[in-house]
């Protein structure tokens, strides 16, 4: 992603963006779980079973992810590729993202994004303890997940420019209702 224009570099930085960003995608990914919650649950999607587990978060997605955001304190760019590797996932595996799984793909897609796109380092011990599983159901987690996208985490800037203009439309989409 290093040649990307200077204008979204220097929006990206900011934590208002950020922000922004984080409310865009958890509305993404509720209103994409309400739409797969529907019955049938389940049509011709794949299901997954390790990456499919009963819902015990309180939380809300947007709670969820502004909590992994603060402790890691990522980059923007890296909440667009966790996006990117969620497409990934279910493209790839005609795999739905309903309820009973959204939870563990943010959390996959997060790590992987952060440790494909950061410069900061978090191994997976860190990420057991955020996440409250074992050192074990993590590495296997991270490893099913990378295994279902094939490996591919590369991000061309042509594709990363697409997502982050097609969720900047969004942004200004939402902002012309409030």
């Amino acid at each position: 992603m290093s040649d990307i224009n200077e204008n979204i570099k220097k929006i990206f930085k900011t934590r208002e963006f950020r922000n922004i960003l984080i409310n865009t995608l958890s509305s993404i990914l509720t209103d994409i779980c309400k739409e797969n919650d529907i019955p049938p649950l389940y049509n011709n999607e794949r299901i997954i079973p390790f990456l499919t587990k009963r819902n015990n978060h309180s939380l809300s997605i947007k709670t969820y992810l502004e909590n992994l955001v603060k402790v890691t304190q990522i980059e923007s760019s890296t909440l667009i590729a966790m996006l990117i590797y969620i497409d990934r996932l279910c493209e790839i595996n005609n795999f739905i993202v309903n309820s009973l799984n959204v939870y563990r793909i943010i959390f996959s897609s997060f790590v992987i994004a952060i440790k494909y796109n950061e410069e900061k380092y978090f191994d997976n011990k860190f990420f057991s303890k955020l996440a409250g599983m074992s050192l074990t159901e993590m590495n296997l987690l991270e490893s099913i997940y990378l295994n279902l996208i094939d490996y591919k985490l590369y991000i061309s800037d042509e594709e990363f420019v697409i997502y982050y203009e097609n969720i900047h439309d969004i942004i200004n989409c939402c902002s012309a209702f409030n």
